[in-house]
């Protein structure tokens, strides 16, 4: 694989190339600076390529996933009346290095965190459409257009739709 360093000094090893075509006047030349050029490029975006796959694989997902132990599962429950067996945690770059020396006891309170967030999501969303049949019914068939406008707008704002 190549590194950066490496396609920065093939982009510096193609300025000669560069000049030498800019100034010449021999369209046999001309055509042969051309070809060396573009397959200097070709090997510029294999290299490229290469080192953008290597650097997405490392991002990963974006996500750290814990498996919870059969015990930790029961506590969860006990606690939060939900079973939750993977604690999905947004931020890999922030929560994997931490992994090695988290406590079991705080990921047990990470993943209560998780599913009351999730209920109160779950809750919230209940609750504005709730609402939002409340003012539909208000406003009737033919809401005026600002009526319609400011539900729409509501909607957005709060069931991310």
């Amino acid at each position: 694989m190549a590194s950066l360093e490496d396609i920065e000094r093939k982009q510096k090893s193609m300025q000669p190339l560069l000049e030498q075509i800019a100034a010449e006047t021999n369209a046999d030349r001309v055509q042969e600076l051309g070809n060396q050029i573009a397959q200097a490029v070709q090997e510029l975006g294999q290299m490229a390529a290469g080192l953008e796959k290597v650097h997405a694989q490392s991002k990963g997902s974006g996500e750290t996933r814990v498996v919870l132990t059969k015990e930790q599962r029961a506590r969860v429950a006990d606690a939060t009346g939900v079973a939750l067996d993977t604690l999905v945690l947004q931020g890999a770059e922030i929560w994997d290095p931490q992994m090695p020396k988290m406590s079991p006891a705080t990921i047990e309170r990470l993943a209560m965190a998780s599913v009351a967030d999730r209920k109160l999501k779950e809750e919230k969303s209940k609750a504005v459409k709730a609402i939002l049949k409340q003012l539909e019914a208000a406003v009737g068939e033919s809401p005026a257009p600002e009526t319609k406008a400011a539900l729409d707008q509501f909607r957005r704002d709060h069931l991310d739709e």
